[in-house]
């Protein structure tokens, strides 16, 4: 065993010999559940905030199809009179109003799924809350009981919790990892040159042909 090693478990089990003195099994037990109370509040809270974006994602959809359809009207005036410039420059803006109004529809129901899966979870919790004041309340009347057994009036036991508390740390942290990571995923980073120029290369083609169908509405209507 290594010396920083020992140190480490002779400072570990220093603090549980302390622990074990000063720590009283119904403090922890109402401290379980404060904890609960905080997780249960952060997802209703969580919950509330992905209902608010989902609202806002639902009313910013309208009105970008309003501004695609806007545009198309623009270049499709703009290619009967011939200014084919200005009619791919509409329909570049009508094609990315587009592509904005798909990407919000799916922050949409990503936030619509989000919402429903928080609130049950927020359920779920309070059921267990609910679950665990009638245990602590059965926990609590076995200590008594077990306290006027042995003859004392407090018993001096401690469960400790600090691998249990170490868990919930690293969970917690691995949950907010994922999230950043499905956030990065979600909205991008900024691209690279090189991927830059294929969705340009892309929107062009895609630009050539609403140009193309346009010039053949022209002529079919002349």
């Amino acid at each position: 065993m290594g010396i920083l090693q020992r140190v480490v478990s002779m400072t570990k089990a220093a603090t549980n010999e302390v622990l074990d003195k000063i720590e009283n099994p119904v403090t922890m037990l109402n401290q379980y559940l404060r904890d609960l109370e905080e997780e249960i509040a952060s997802t209703e809270r969580e919950a509330a905030r992905q209902q608010a974006q989902g609202r806002i994602m639902q009313a910013k959809l309208p009105e970008l199809k309003e501004q695609a359809n806007d545009y198309e009207k623009k270049a499709e005036q703009a290619a009967i009179e011939g200014r084919e410039p200005e009619a791919r420059t509409a329909l570049e803006a009508k094609l990315l109003y587009l592509d904005q109004a798909e990407e919000t529809l799916g922050l949409l129901k990503l936030a619509e799924q989000a919402a429903i899966e928080l609130g049950l979870r927020a359920e779920a919790l309070k059921e267990e809350k609910t679950r665990l004041q009638t245990k602590r309340t059965e926990l609590i009347a076995r200590m008594e009981q077990t306290s006027k057994a042995s003859g004392y009036s407090a018993a001096p036991w401690h469960e400790s919790s600090a691998s249990r508390g170490f868990d919930r740390i690293e969970q917690k942290l691995m949950e907010r990892e994922a999230q950043l990571e499905l956030a990065k995923g979600r909205y991008g980073s900024d691209p690279s040159v090189q991927g830059h120029d294929q969705q340009q290369e892309l929107r062009n083609s895609r630009i050539d042909d609403e140009l193309k169908r346009l010039l053949q509405k022209k002529t079919g209507s002349s």
